[in-house]
């Protein structure tokens, strides 16, 4: 008779472990989406090549090489630097050299060249999304002025270049325009060594990202 409680009493209590397990599933499986939910596009292409051994046809890095090829072709190294970070593919306009100082209005002789690598670009707004973002240094605007503030003339700039990408044929639902003025420093390691003019003049610069 004891022996029959005790069988009972065990038999009764396997559905515990069965439990157990699924609440630990459950657990192991919502971290895991929490996981991913905060992995970049970039960072989980990265996993995929690693998992798989092999990279789709279109992906960030591709993009990047693709972009590198274009401006080596074009020769526009000084005018144009591209980066792939967590945040997508960045390609780095010198506005500087694209705008005259305190002014929105591209320069005449890099239309032709900036409306070529809009048109490069464009197919990638099948899978990607696309930002342009606006950034100045911190010269305060002269007052009396066309822009009130750096805000304003960051995203005046960042507007002309999503206006060009438009025309390159990325359509205006895969597009977004920030504006940051003079707020967004860039690394110490990256101004070492640099003028502060040298340093005005980075920060002086039209980001399309690609993500």
């Amino acid at each position: 008779m004891n022996e029959f409680r005790y069988r009972s009493k065990k038999t009764d209590e396997i559905w515990l472990l069965s439990y157990a397990d699924l609440i630990t599933n459950l657990l192991i499986f919502f971290i895991a989406m929490f996981t991913v939910a905060d992995v970049s596009r970039a960072r989980m292409e990265q996993i995929q090549e690693s998992l798989s051994g092999s990279a789709p046809a279109l992906t960030l890095k591709s993009i990047k090489q693709d972009i590198e090829a274009k401006i080596t072709e074009q020769g526009t190294n000084e005018l144009i630097k591209v980066e792939l970070s967590d945040r997508g593919v960045e390609i780095s306009l010198n506005s500087g050299l694209v705008f005259p100082v305190g002014s929105e209005v591209i320069e005449e002789r890099w239309k032709p060249i900036l409306n070529d690598l809009m048109v490069k670009i464009a197919p990638y707004a099948s899978k990607y999304e696309f930002a342009v973002e606006g950034h100045t240094d911190d010269t305060p605007i002269k007052a009396g002025g066309r822009f009130v503030s750096n805000w304003e003339l960051a995203s005046a700039r960042a507007h002309q270049i999503r206006h060009f990408l438009e025309q390159g044929g990325v359509p205006g639902s895969k597009l977004r325009v920030e504006s940051y003025g003079e707020t967004r420093h860039l690394p110490e390691a990256v101004l070492q060594g640099l003028s502060p003019e040298e340093i005005k003049s980075l920060h002086r610069r039209v980001i399309i990202r690609i993500f």
